[in-house]
């Protein structure tokens, strides 16, 4: 099957008012959590005045997928779970998302909060936008020289990228593929080569 996955573009920051309180959010795409005690820390030490670093993320893809969320101190559900739920609408992963609030004296309630932090979350990932992340598998295909045609019909046929080829004893071409075509396209330069070429395959991460 094809895998691709949504990760946030570029890391960013933003502030809204709302009433007499701020809120800043911030974004960065991370892959461990790790990365995201980094993040939180790094967002704690920038807003000094902040009384809450709300946080949200989610990482892995597919089955791996795994997210946490933290109201750091606001009311239960109003302020990690509406920054996830901006996370999950854009169908992204490896993103986490950290909303900073300096309170202004004024009470905002459930409603208001949950709005407000969703609102920030949903507008620091809408600036920051998204790209697409393709995992593709390197192939590595041994092939005698008169055999070079062959193999790089084959590949183009898929749209495969010839990353490099090393001319030796024999020739050695390497080249990414996405997932789908792996299996028939090493299958037929097998039997077009009559059991002779034997491709390695070995997965990657392609942006």
């Amino acid at each position: 099957m094809l895998i691709e996955y949504q990760v946030v573009a570029r890391e960013h920051s933003l502030k809204i008012p709302v009433g007499l309180c701020r809120f800043f959010g911030d974004v960065r795409e991370v892959h461990s959590e790790e990365e995201v005690k980094v993040f939180v820390e790094e967002m704690r030490k920038k807003y000094p005045d902040a009384n809450h670093h709300c946080w949200a993320y989610r990482i892995g893809v597919g089955n791996e997928q795994t997210f946490r969320y933290s109201d750091d101190g606001e009311p239960s559900q109003t302020a990690g779970a509406p920054i996830l739920t901006a996370i999950d609408h854009l169908q992204l992963t490896h993103t986490c998302v950290v909303v900073s609030r300096i309170y202004g004296g004024v009470n905002q309630g459930v409603g208001g909060l949950i709005r407000a932090y969703h609102s920030t979350a949903a507008a620091v990932l809408e600036e920051a936008g998204s790209k697409i992340i393709t995992v593709y598998e390197s192939l590595l295909i041994p092939c005698r020289y008169d055999q070079v045609g062959l193999v790089l019909r084959e590949l183009e046929r898929v749209s495969a990228q010839v990353v490099e080829t090393v001319y030796l004893e024999n020739v050695t071409i390497k080249a990414k593929i996405r997932p789908i075509d792996v299996n028939q396209c090493t299958a037929r330069i097998f039997d077009l080569s009559k059991g002779t070429i034997v491709a390695q395959r070995e997965k990657e991460v392609q942006r």
